[in-house]
């Protein structure tokens, strides 16, 4: 019967595109309900109805997006095409600048000049492959309304779903419990117990830690003049929530644009980078995130590579706290 079950489900999910959609949108807004739940609860402790704080949460989040989407959305989405267009000629300059130091460097090393060449060769066409998968996205996306409609469609359904995962959280935990056979409740909970305290350090610490950074790159970069301050604060607060991997990939371009600004600039911003990560390791991290969350930095390196191998940007985001 297990079998014929499992058989069934998965011929249903390949023949019915609409139920794969709607286990997604609904595990994104248990994610969100989760995210969230402790503002909701300490608006409760406040004095206010439960279905009133959610509303006051949500009113919130309306106000900041709005305020996102006049002031930023704009000119970060102009930042990012124009940063898009200019690869190429970012690549030339930078080969250029290359060559002419692996000349002047490596000129009697003709074995490290080869490398040096192969290395900006490689470089080149990664980039150019790069571009031509960003290019077709956004051409997929702006040509494609169906998909366009999916989204507009989650976004309206993953706030409503919160909104009742939120409101009815007792009675849906509650009725997960009722499940459990009785003895193995108490030992149930301690489990959750443990889960959600990971998760609370881990998930919530992150994005908090993430925020901070992001922010704090943007109005360093924009204050130093470098181009594209808004797209690589963004870049640098999304790649922050992944450990160990994710400040290289905000530091990368940060540096390599205000490189052919200034080397002196490059410079300042490499330190300032170092600067930041270090603010948030030696003092955010220990307030935010508490105590370690227990797992052996071994462990989380093989999270981090199945998950990102297995999921993307977003395995490499929850590898962690579901190990």
């Amino acid at each position: 019967v297990f079998i014929c079950l499992i058989l069934l489900t998965m011929f249903l999910f390949n023949k019915y595109s609409i139920l794969w959609s709607t286990i997604v949108t609904l595990l994104i807004s248990v994610v969100i309900a989760y995210l969230i739940n402790p503002l909701v609860k300490h608006l409760e402790n406040r004095g206010f109805k439960r279905s009133i704080a959610i509303l006051i949460v949500y009113l919130v989040v309306i106000v900041f997006l709005v305020i996102l989407g006049v002031l930023v959305v704009p000119r970060t989405a102009n930042q990012f095409m124009n940063f898009v267009y200019r690869i190429p000629v970012i690549m030339q300059d930078f080969s250029a600048n290359f060559n002419n130091f692996n000349k002047q460097i490596f000129e009697n090393i003709p074995v490290l000049g080869n490398i040096a060449d192969k290395l900006v060769t490689e470089l080149d066409s990664i980039i150019n492959v790069l571009q031509e998968k960003l290019f077709g996205v956004m051409a997929n996306f702006a040509s494609s309304a169906p998909n366009v409609l999916n989204i507009l469609i989650r976004l309206v359904l993953v706030p409503v779903f919160a909104f009742y995962f939120l409101l009815d959280k007792e009675r849906l935990t509650s009725g997960i419990i009722s499940i459990v056979p009785k003895q193995r409740q108490e030992k149930f909970l301690n489990v959750c117990k443990d889960i959600d305290l990971a998760n609370s350090q881990f998930v919530r610490g992150r994005l908090l830690m993430a925020l901070f950074v992001g922010i704090t790159t943007m109005i360093f970069l924009l204050i130093m003049g470098i181009d594209f301050a808004l797209v690589i604060g963004i870049i640098t607060c999304i790649a922050d929530i992944i450990p160990y991997i994710g400040p290289f990939l905000g530091f990368i371009p940060a540096v390599v644009i205000a490189l052919f600004q200034s080397p002196l600039k490059a410079l300042i911003v490499a330190i300032a980078f170092v600067l930041i990560q270090w603010i948030e390791n030696n003092i955010l991290a220990p307030k935010i995130l508490g105590s370690s969350i227990g797992m052996n930095p071994l462990v989380i390196l093989l999270s981090l590579i199945l998950g990102g191998g297995m999921f993307g940007v977003v395995g490499m985001i929850f590898s962690v706290p579901v190990v």
